[in-house]
């Protein structure tokens, strides 16, 4: 028969009690202290700007796409995008026409009071020309990205495949990349 354990006696634990502590001690110190793996915000007054992130490039072009939303009353533009990985980072359209892409650059990006806007495959993306090195899977690198109202803030780019995408983050819908288009497997 054991003996209980009065309330004011210390609670002893024997060797592989105090190792399973210290385990899950640290088990659940990474999950806490850990970020998620890519999920990520910003906020900028009434702008917030979730997930930026890039498909891994070697060539010298690559593609940014994240989604701002604006839950202010009044709209806002992104006027310019900046960061060192590449020569220049440009707010671009792309739309097909018949079974031609077209890209053009855009002044500004119109961020409508009230509304979301997707930066995403497909669509209206920020367009890296110039590349420095090689985008690989795992990496991040800074940008900046400037509003017309709101200001400047900087962000983290994850560099994502689509299938760390898919499977971390849920898409904007209608954001589907343009590997469904013809001719498009594996552009930006």
């Amino acid at each position: 028969m054991q003996t209980p354990v009065p309330s004011s006696m210390p609670f002893r634990l024997g060797r592989t009690g105090r190792s399973l502590s210290v385990f899950l001690a640290l088990v659940l110190l990474g999950v806490f202290a850990a970020p998620p793996a890519f999920a990520h915000a910003y906020k900028l007054g009434t702008l917030d700007i979730h997930h930026p992130w890039a498909r891994p490039a070697v060539g010298k072009t690559g593609a940014v796409y994240f989604v701002v939303k604006n839950s202010g009353t009044t709209a806002d533009a992104l006027l310019r995008v900046e960061t060192d990985v590449a020569d220049k980072a440009q707010i671009h359209t792309m739309t097909m026409d018949g079974n031609v892409m077209r890209m053009r650059e855009l002044d500004r990006l119109e961020i409508p009071a009230g509304q979301s806007v997707a930066v995403a495959p497909g669509g209206i993306h920020i367009m890296l020309i110039g590349l420095k090195a090689p985008l690989k899977a795992g990496d991040k690198f800074p940008m900046k990205l400037v509003f017309e109202k709101a200001g400047a803030v900087d962000v983290s780019v994850y560099v994502q495949t689509p299938e760390e995408m898919r499977k971390g983050e849920e898409q904007p819908s209608g954001s589907g990349g343009m590997e469904g288009m013809p001719g498009m497997e594996g552009m930006h």
